[in-house]
């Protein structure tokens, strides 16, 4: 935690607009209570309303040699620096920008068929992703430092 209180900062939002076409970065997005982020293709009601990444998690993921199930096809709608998972628990609550979010998972589970499991490796969404639900609305943008509420 930094001396102002913050436990990372936002360094990129992402959003998929259409199953067929790429995650694309954006500089800032409105994440809408109980929905998430708007324009999303994967937003919607549930505890998985945003994905949230560690830089340090998205960094591990470009560099495996072998790619697994998930790694090919994951994309968070945030990606945070400095982001110690180790501070959060589900329930916790964080404000990003105008935004407050409670974390609902943290971790994501593999699949067994996954070459990353069947080569006894660690994946980096089990340890660096957690989703949450949009408890307050508001905008989001890339530089806004994340703080537990």
């Amino acid at each position: 935690m930094d001396r102002n209180g913050s436990i990372g900062e936002v360094v990129g939002i992402y959003i998929k607009k259409d199953k067929d076409k790429p995650w694309k970065a954006i500089h800032g997005g409105y994440f809408e209570a109980n929905f998430g982020l708007i324009g999303n293709i994967h937003s919607g009601k549930g505890n998985r309303q945003v994905s949230i990444l560690t830089e340090q998690a998205r960094k591990k993921l470009e560099s495996l040699k072998f790619k697994g199930i998930c790694t090919q096809r994951f994309y968070e709608n945030i990606r945070i620096r400095g982001l110690d998972l180790g501070k959060l628990k589900v329930s916790s609550r964080i404000i990003i920008g105008e935004s407050i979010q409670e974390v609902t998972e943290i971790g994501k589970l593999c699949f067994p068929e996954c070459n990353i499991i069947r080569k006894n490796k660690v994946c980096p969404l089990i340890e660096g992703v957690l989703f949450t639900k949009v408890e307050k609305g508001g905008k989001i943008a890339v530089g806004d430092p994340v703080n537990i509420d």
